[in-house]
Order: C-alpha cells, then sequence, then structure tokens
C-alpha cells in the first residue's frame, strides 16, 4: 500500500512539475536568465531610428496564459504520455528482441509502464474536467449575474411627515 502511495505521489510530481511549466511560456522562461535588450540613445540619424524601432517591436512580452490554454495544455499533456507510452514499449520490445532483457522483465517493465502512464492520464484528465467544470460553472454565474442586474429601491418612511405613533 505504502508503495502505491510513494508511486502516486511521485506521479503528481511529475505531473503538476509539467504543468507549472507549461503555464510559463517558452519567452519568459529563456529570457528569465537574459537581460532586457539594449536600446541605444536616439542620437543617431534616420536610418539607425529605423533600426531602433524594429528592434523595439521584435522584443514580445510575456502574455499569462488563461484558463483555456491551461486546458490545451492539459490535453497536450495526454497526447504526450501516450506518445511517450509507446516509445517506452517500442524500446523495451527491441530490447527483449535484442536479448538484452528476458521475456519475464519486458512483460513487468511494459505492466509498469502502462499503469505509471494511466496513472498520470488520469491526473491530467481529473484537472481538465475539473476546470472544465469550473469554467462551465463560471459561465452560468456570469449569465445569471447579467440577468439578475436590475435593482430594486425601497423609498423609507420619512420621520418629517408630521406623523407620531
Amino acid at each position: 500500500m505504502k508503495s502505491r502511495l510513494i508511486v502516486v505521489v511521485v506521479c503528481l510530481l511529475v505531473v503538476m512539475s509539467h504543468v507549472v511549466a507549461a503555464q510559463i511560456p517558452r519567452a519568459s522562461r529563456a529570457g528569465a536568465t537574459e537581460e532586457p535588450p539594449f536600446v541605444r540613445p536616439a542620437v543617431t540619424t534616420a536610418s539607425q531610428s529605423d533600426e531602433i524601432i524594429a528592434h523595439l517591436f521584435e522584443y514580445e512580452p510575456a502574455i499569462p496564459l488563461g484558463p483555456v490554454d491551461v486546458l490545451r495544455a492539459y490535453e497536450d499533456g495526454m497526447s504526450l504520455i501516450a506518445q511517450r507510452l509507446s516509445a517506452e514499449l517500442s524500446n523495451i520490445s527491441q530490447a527483449n528482441r535484442a536479448n538484452q532483457i528476458t521475456r519475464d522483465e519486458a512483460d513487468y517493465l511494459i505492466q509498469d509502464r502502462y499503469q505509471i502512464a494511466m496513472m498520470q492520464r488520469e491526473v491530467l484528465g481529473a484537472l481538465h474536467d475539473s476546470l472544465q467544470h469550473d469554467l462551465a460553472k463560471a459561465a452560468k454565474q456570469s449569465s445569471r449575474v447579467d440577468q439578475s442586474d436590475t435593482s430594486i429601491v425601497v423609498q423609507l418612511p420619512s420621520a418629517g411627515n408630521g406623523q407620531t405613533q
């Protein structure tokens, strides 16, 4: 039971690290260690000014990912899991054919890789379904807010009308 828990925790850590890496745009990961682009002073000729302006337009700021992008990342992750499983099974099969591993070892490795891939796929599937449900719920709530935008104004009884009780 402990070994299953350890495997699940390791799989979750691997999957979550991939999700976090998918949420950070590549430009910001690569540019995190680099310095921002150097802008030369504008005391130059017209052609050099054009080069400076062109250089400024080359810079693309990192845009944060939205929920739809994260959904796509989950879907891409599930596809990558299937591709990785296929490649691993192919490597195991080749190793078995080349007599580098025995048939029993190959069967064990295939079963192990399959179970790991299925756990990873289930985790990503659950995260995907949860986010998709949250998005649908948010869409319903925003449509309810649009429909019930009316406000009611109630006039309080005034104390200066001359009646006392």
